[in-house]
């Protein structure tokens, strides 16, 4: 059950991703790039997920998330929707960066921050870059344990 729910996140989380990104063909044309052109890629849409939970092994649920690119000191958080919110709170699981978040064949360094109550209460350092297709998790623990 707990399977097939990590599963029904995962994909709600994607799909509300796919959402906000397609408002804005502009931008993500920005990120593509010319050295792709013969590159095939899947019809799969990834999103590196981060999965929080007390020491019981039991979902944390933060009340606000932050993800900031620590080469340039933007926020590239992933908004969700209310509902997405709230699922996210049940499973535990909060998105880190998806695909079209990072510019083609670039490596940058994230941080992720979780806050309850307007206080920080956990955060995570991670190096990922992107591919012609996808994100890529370089480095950094993707459990937290709180």
């Amino acid at each position: 059950m707990k399977n097939s729910l990590t599963l029904f996140a995962q994909i709600i989380i994607s799909t509300f991703t796919i959402l906000l990104m397609s408002c804005n063909s502009d931008e993500n044309n920005d990120i593509l790039n010319s050295d792709c052109s013969n590159e095939t890629c899947t019809e799969l849409f990834l999103t590196i997920i981060i999965s929080i939970e007390d020491q019981n092994q039991n979902p944390v649920a933060l009340d606000s998330f932050e993800v900031l690119n620590l080469d340039n000191g933007s926020e590239i958080t992933i908004p969700l929707s209310p509902s997405g919110l709230v699922l996210a709170q049940e499973l535990g699981k909060y998105p880190l960066v998806a695909d079209g978040g990072i510019k083609i064949n670039q490596e940058v360094q994230l941080q992720f921050k979780g806050f309850i109550n307007n206080q920080e209460v956990i955060n995570g350092n991670y190096t990922a870059s992107a591919d012609c297709c996808h994100v890529i998790l370089i480095s950094g623990e993707l459990q937290l344990i709180l």
